[in-house]
């Protein structure tokens, strides 16, 4: 783990064949598509506030079951959950069958489509501001093998309340220059900071699913750079000497037997960073008690308190298969010849082969930057002056949230046991 916020997730269909020469991309013809599909006349209200709360709540709650599984492997985590969610969403939405309900269990998604397609269509408005004191965007895109054949009724969910854009290139002749349009757009998306995140593809790749994320913003009250200086960091293995940033100021804050807690919010107020730091060295007893409800409760104790801050700099990338991890939390069938994804295509014997996450972020002085990428492969068988501080010292491993205090949803979630990366 090394970097910045931005977050981005790749969904890659293959299906057995050749690839083409082609770097150009287009938006996909009604002549590619599988069936004929008139919209219906409804009008979704998508501007209700709060409507976005069921995919919120089922987003939070796949968030901490992700992070227990990735825990286990110790060293520091950094990844999106909002990224991976998204990503497995627009999947969803062309599942059928027993595929359909086990996503549907393990990502807590509203079963209802209304409910849920318009919960995602405001969330991504509402994370996309138009102006603001920091940047915070996220966009969708689906690339489609030219004439291949995608149901009309999906790609309408994906542009109408995903927001996706559409477009085709041809993987079958040039899986090469596919490649580098894709990897083109995820570095855009990304401002630079997730390169070449699509690699390998072959002549069975159908379709790929991209989801992107970047962050970047200051402070509220920044920290002075001169009164960063080397300090010492409790790790399990013993103790480093990295760079600790000072401050002073008045932040939201709690306490107890096992935690200190501390909310520092970026400029605007909208988004934070909470980080929790556990009484001992060791982040394990913490990690098992993660819930929502734990989070809720947390942030709920917490009151405005002068405090003395101490917290590292730091900057990491990392890189996940989540094929595992998913499988253990339920997702079995989707990675297995009999997945049904019949509400994507006609085709058939397509399933998931891989869920690749990477990730990067960067906490420094005046502020935090992140990206993050997933790629799912899917395969075709065949301060205040004389007061008295709070001292919060991270000067050992902690876990640490970005959050949007308007909506709720955890964008970003690690765990920094050396920041040295």
């Amino acid at each position: 783990m090394r970097y910045v916020l931005a977050a981005l997730i790749i969904f890659m269909v293959l299906a057995t064949g050749c690839i083409a020469n082609n770097e150009e991309t287009s938006t996909v013809s009604p002549n590619s598509l599988s069936k004929t599909f008139t919209p219906p006349m409804t009008k979704y209200d998508v501007s209700k506030e709060g409507q976005e709360r069921p995919v919120v709540e089922g987003l939070n709650a796949f968030t901490f079951a992700m992070y227990r599984e990735l825990s286990a492997e110790g060293g520091n985590l950094f990844f999106s959950p909002y990224s991976v969610y998204t990503a497995l969403a627009m999947v969803y939405e062309g599942a059928n069958g027993s595929t359909r309900e086990e996503m549907g269990n393990i990502l807590n998604l509203p079963g209802d489509d209304e409910t849920r397609w318009t919960g995602f269509r405001y969330l991504i408005l509402s994370l996309n501001p138009s102006n603001g004191p920091y940047i915070l965007s996220t966009a969708n895109a689906l690339w489609v093998q030219e004439d291949y054949p995608v149901d009309e009724r999906y790609l309408w969910i994906i542009r109408e309340f995903y927001m996706g854009e559409v477009r085709s290139v041809d993987f079958k002749e040039d899986p090469e220059g596919a490649k580098r349009i894709i990897n083109g757009w995820v570095e855009n998306k990304t401002n630079e900071r997730i390169k070449n995140l699509v690699g390998g593809l072959t002549p069975d790749t159908r379709l790929i699913i991209t989801n992107a994320v970047y962050f970047k913003a200051n402070w509220s009250s920044r920290f002075d750079p001169s009164e960063t200086r080397n300090g010492t960091f409790r790790t399990p293995g013993g103790t480093l000497v990295v760079p600790m940033m000072h401050g002073r100021g008045t932040f939201n804050y709690t306490e107890n037997d096992e935690l200190q807690a501390l909310e520092m919010p970026y400029e605007g107020k909208r988004l934070s960073m909470m980080i929790i730091l556990p009484r001992d060295n060791s982040p394990t007893g913490i990690e098992g008690k993660l819930t929502p409800e734990f989070i809720r409760e947390l942030r709920g104790s917490m009151k405005p308190e002068p405090v003395d801050v101490s917290i590292p700099k730091f900057r990491f990338e990392a890189s996940y298969s989540l094929k595992m991890p998913l499988i253990d939390m339920g997702m079995v069938t989707a990675f297995s010849r009999g997945a049904d994804f019949s509400g994507i295509t006609d085709a058939k014997g397509l399933f998931i082969d891989d869920v690749i996450h990477k990730t990067f972020i960067s906490v420094a002085e005046n502020g935090t930057e992140a990206a993050a990428a997933t790629a799912v492969v899917v395969l075709e068988s065949g301060p205040p002056g004389e007061e008295s501080y709070k001292v919060f010292k991270a000067d050992h491993p902690f876990l640490f949230l970005i959050v949007d205090r308007r909506t709720g949803v955890v964008l970003f979630m690690g765990r920094l046991m050396d920041p040295r990366g």
